[in-house]
């Protein structure tokens, strides 16, 4: 074993983040993908394209600004627990009364733009309902933030999946029994969000209970201006990510004479992409806190960045190529009915997923290093793309316009979120790592094309793709075997 340290150098940090990342995406892996396929799906198939369409575009406005009720609070607590646990006692009521004041903000807010766009009697109320449930969510985001500065990971990680293991019951119930004669309604499925939410922040709010204290009503001016202040940038930040991320739907709807099909199309892919940036999420969950400890400590980092870029980058690629190529057809092997205009856009979609992979790496890196005012540069001129682009491609091109857009926008991001990085942090350009992501990208591409042509069942296709791409990850040195293993048998 002492041979194995001298040779294999490793991080006590990275061992720790390597270890946790695989009980989170585990916990996620077992629950996630039934909750998106299994039930997400399913109320598209039974409610139909347009219904599902114009909750999916209220669902996307209930997205756009619930930064208000965070201004940049989840951020500054994750940072500031993560670098002195004393700490969670005498802020933790505090920002929960903070967060509570402005959960009313962002309800004005979000409900006031519904009118302005049209939104009347039954689309009114359902946005009003999901705006109670973004409200949870983020409550919920804010004792997670506690746990994971704790490095409480198992905690966390059962949080994570408790609403989504929640639903799978509550909609399986009616879904997949007689419960209710075979029909089901949008908003029931809303409803059953709520109850999910509710149960997952009561849960939460006990297990952070024993290090936060007792939750009671402190606010505090002085101290929650302080926070506003110097999380602004940051929660400008969330605030132009969510508008570019989730206002493709909304213009979807809006623009078009048919929005809600057109919107109901895009979804469908949507809901695979979505999913892919779920577990892409749970690096940055981990990475942040882990990364503000490295810093404060003048610890190097590079290593770390190396490790993450191999893992979630290259399996983004990897995802990416795999979900792209095969798009016809895991669309239509889960829905009813499915348009070419949704099989483009899911492939548009997938390829724009590496852009996301490495803003949870790049952007979460710089995050932690308060290098917000580039971020926000960079955010800001996505947004402006975004929307551009947006206006000029869905009326040509529907839905196929939208995902363009949103691939375009988080490859344009994530790129230049890595050119900074590299910049300020000096760590140079590791041609040897470029040159690995590249020979597996033409490989897997090539292997693709090779079993297209002589493969004609599609599943085969996609379980041979699937299983070729993992191998030749480790085969061009993508991912390197030899580092996880000895990860894993570190300090045995």
């Amino acid at each position: 074993m002492n041979r194995l340290r001298s040779h294999h150098p490793i991080h006590h940090m990275q061992k720790k983040f390597l270890s946790n990342l695989g009980l989170l995406l585990l916990l996620n892996i077992l629950v996630k993908p039934l909750y998106i396929l299994g039930i997400d799906a399913e109320v598209q198939n039974r409610v139909g394209q347009e219904e599902y369409g114009i909750y999916f575009a209220l669902l996307n406005l209930s997205f756009l600004f619930n930064i208000l009720i965070d201004l940049g609070i989840n951020n500054f607590n994750n940072r500031n627990i993560a670098r002195n646990e004393n700490l969670i006692g005498k802020h933790f009521s505090k920002l929960f009364s903070a967060k509570a004041l402005l959960a009313l903000l962002y309800a004005f807010v979000t409900l006031v733009l519904g009118l302005a766009l049209g939104y009347k009697e039954g689309e009114f109320w359902m946005l009003g309902v999901l705006v109670f449930n973004q409200i949870m969510v983020s409550l919920v985001l804010f004792a997670r933030s506690n746990l994971t500065a704790l490095h409480l990971f198992v905690r966390d990680g059962v949080i994570s999946v408790l609403d989504r293991s929640l639903l799978i019951i509550f909609c399986g119930l009616l879904l997949f029994t007689n419960l209710t004669g075979g029909e089901f309604e949008i908003i029931w499925f809303v409803y059953l969000q709520t109850g999910a939410y509710a149960v997952t922040l009561i849960t939460a709010l006990l297990m952070i209970g024993p290090r936060a204290g007792r939750l009671k009503w402190k606010f505090d001016y002085v101290f929650s201006l302080y926070i506003f202040k110097n999380s602004l940038p940051y929660a400008l930040l969330i605030l132009s990510g969510s508008i570019y991320s989730r206002i493709d739907g909304i213009m979807l709807e809006k623009l078009l004479p048919d929005g809600g099909i057109r919107a109901g199309n895009y979804a469908q892919g949507f809901r695979f992409y979505e999913a892919a940036c779920m577990f892409a999420f749970l690096f940055a969950v981990i990475l942040l806190p882990v990364f503000s400890r490295m810093l404060k400590n003048n610890e190097k980092i590079r290593g770390m960045v190396e490790l993450s870029s191999r893992i979630l980058l290259g399996t983004g690629v990897f995802a990416g190529i795999l979900f792209a190529w095969h798009s016809g057809w895991l669309l239509r092997w889960r829905y009813v009915d499915v348009a070419d205009e949704a099989v483009y856009s899911f492939s548009a979609l997938m390829i724009g997923f590496t852009g996301i992979c490495m803003f949870y790496i790049y952007g979460t890196l710089m995050t932690a290093n308060a290098n917000l005012k580039r971020l926000n540069y960079i955010s800001f001129s996505g947004l402006i793309l975004n929307v551009v682009l947006n206006l000029i491609l869905i009326p040509k091109y529907f839905a196929f316009g939208a995902a363009i857009t949103t691939m375009v926008t988080q490859i344009f991001a994530g790129v230049m979120q890595l050119i900074f990085v590299v910049r300020h942090f000096k760590f140079g350009m590791n041609y040897r790592m470029i040159g690995q992501f590249a020979l597996f990208s033409v490989i897997f591409i090539v292997v693709n094309y090779v079993l297209k042509i002589y493969v004609d069942d599609a599943f085969l296709s996609f379980l041979a793709s699937g299983a070729a791409g993992v191998l030749l990850l480790f085969a061009t040195g993508t991912i390197r075997i030899r580092q996880i293993i000895a990860f894993a048998k570190a300090d045995q």
